[in-house]
C-alpha cells in the first residue's frame, strides 16, 4: 500500500511536468487560443444580440469579428506608437535621473562630511540606471506587440467558436438521453454564464481604469499617458503585484518629469487613490466576492503561468485560475478543490445544478 502511494505521487509528478512541458512547447498556439476563447466570452453578449434581432449567423460571426479586429488593431497601433516615443525620450530620462543623484549626493554629503569618500566610491549611476529598467519594461510591452501579430490566428479560432456556439447544445442532445443531456446542459450553462460575467466584468472595470489614469496624466501634462493607461488595464489582471505596478512604475517618471517633487508626489497620489477607489470598492462591490482566490494560489499561478508563457501567461494567470475555480464549482466530485482554491473558508450557496452520477433507475416491481 505505501509503494503504491509513492508511485502514485511520482505519478502525478512526472504528469504535472510533462503537462507543463507540453503547454510551454505549444505556447504559440495556446496563446492565441486561450484569448480567443476569453474573447468569444467577452463579445457573445453581442452575438446573442445580433441574433435575436434575426441577423443571419454569417453576418453576425462577420460583425463581431470587425468589432474584435478593430479593438484589437487600434491597441496595438496605440501601444506600438507610444513606446516609439517612450524609446526615444530614454536619454532625456537618464539624464535627469543622472542630475537628481548628483544633487542628492552632494546635499548628503554637505550634511554628513564623513560620507564623502562611500559616496564618491558608489556608482549611483549604474546602480539606479534607468536605461536597464525601462528595457525591461520595454521589453515586456514589445511582447505583447509581437503576440498582436498574431491576429489572424487569434480571429481564426474566434471564427471556430462563434460557429460551434449554437450548435453545440443541439449535437448535445443528440449525443446523451435526454435526461443527462439536459443536466449536463445546465451545468454547462452555468459555467459559460459565470465565466462570461467575471471576464466580462473584469476586463470592464479595468478599461476603465486604465482610461481614468489615462485622462488623469493627459490633464496634468503627464508623458506617455495612453501608455501608463495601458499599462494600468493589463496589470490589473494581476491582483495585488499589478496594483503595485501600475502606480509604482509611473511615480517614478513622475519624479522625473517635473522639477517640483510635491506636483509630482500630488499627481502620484491622485493616481493611486483612483487605483484605490476603483480596485478597493468599485470592483467588490460590482464584482462581488464569489470569485475570490486564495492569495498563495494566485502568487502560485502567476509564477506557474509567467514561467510558461512570460508576460501573457502572468495576464492570463488569474482568468485561467479563476475559470478552473468556477468548473470545479459547478462539478460535484470537485466542489472541494473549489474551497481550497477560494479565499474565503465560509460556506457558499450550493450550486442550483451540478455534474453527478445519475440516481440508479427504479426497477420495474417497486410501486
Amino acid at each position: 500500500m505505501r509503494d503504491t502511494k509513492i508511485v502514485l505521487i511520482l505519478l502525478a509528478i512526472l504528469t504535472f511536468l510533462a503537462i507543463g512541458f507540453v503547454l510551454n512547447l505549444l505556447q504559440a498556439i495556446l496563446v492565441p487560443l486561450v484569448v480567443a476563447v476569453f474573447l468569444f466570452q467577452i463579445f457573445t453578449p453581442l452575438m446573442t444580440a445580433l441574433r435575436a434581432r434575426r441577423v443571419p449567423a454569417t453576418l453576425a460571426i462577420l460583425l463581431v469579428l470587425i468589432v474584435v479586429s478593430a479593438v484589437l488593431v487600434l491597441s496595438s497601433w496605440i501601444l506600438y506608437s507610444t513606446l516609439s516615443s517612450f524609446s526615444e525620450s530614454l536619454p532625456g530620462y537618464q539624464q535627469r535621473l543622472t542630475s537628481f543623484l548628483d544633487n542628492a549626493s552632494e546635499r548628503l554629503v554637505a550634511a554628513l562630511p564623513r560620507l564623502r569618500q562611500p559616496i564618491d566610491r558608489f556608482r549611483w549611476e549604474e546602480a539606479l540606471e534607468i536605461s536597464s529598467v525601462t528595457s525591461m519594461v520595454a521589453a515586456g510591452l514589445g511582447s505583447f506587440l509581437v503576440f498582436f501579430s498574431d491576429l489572424v490566428l487569434i480571429l481564426l479560432f474566434l471564427v471556430f467558436l462563434l460557429l460551434g456556439s449554437e450548435s453545440f447544445p443541439l449535437k448535445l442532445g443528440r449525443a446523451l438521453n435526454p435526461r443527462h443531456a439536459e443536466r449536463v446542459a445546465e451545468v454547462l450553462h452555468n459555467i459559460e454564464e459565470q465565466v462570461r460575467r467575471y471576464l466580462l466584468t473584469k476586463t470592464l472595470i479595468n478599461l476603465a481604469n486604465g482610461t481614468v489614469v489615462a485622462i488623469l496624466f493627459a490633464s496634468f501634462g503627464v508623458d506617455f499617458p495612453l501608455l501608463w493607461g495601458f499599462v494600468t488595464f493589463l496589470a490589473h489582471y494581476i491582483p495585488q503585484i499589478g496594483g503595485v505596478l501600475s502606480v509604482g512604475l509611473p511615480t517614478v517618471f513622475l519624479f522625473l518629469q517635473f522639477q517640483s517633487p510635491g506636483w509630482a508626489l500630488f499627481v502620484a497620489s491622485l493616481n493611486m487613490a483612483v487605483q484605490f477607489i476603483i480596485g478597493n470598492v468599485v470592483e467588490p462591490e460590482v464584482m462581488g466576492e464569489r470569485l475570490d482566490l486564495s492569495p498563495m494560489l494566485v502568487l502560485l499561478s502567476l509564477i506557474f503561468w509567467g514561467w510558461l508563457w512570460g508576460p501573457w501567461g502572468m495576464v492570463l494567470a488569474v482568468p485561467i485560475t479563476a475559470t478552473i475555480r468556477i468548473v470545479c464549482e459547478n462539478v460535484r466530485p470537485l466542489q472541494p478543490l473549489a474551497v481550497l482554491m477560494s479565499a474565503s473558508a465560509e460556506p457558499e450557496e450550493p450550486v442550483a445544478s451540478e455534474i453527478s452520477p445519475a440516481p440508479a433507475p427504479a426497477s420495474a416491481s417497486e410501486p
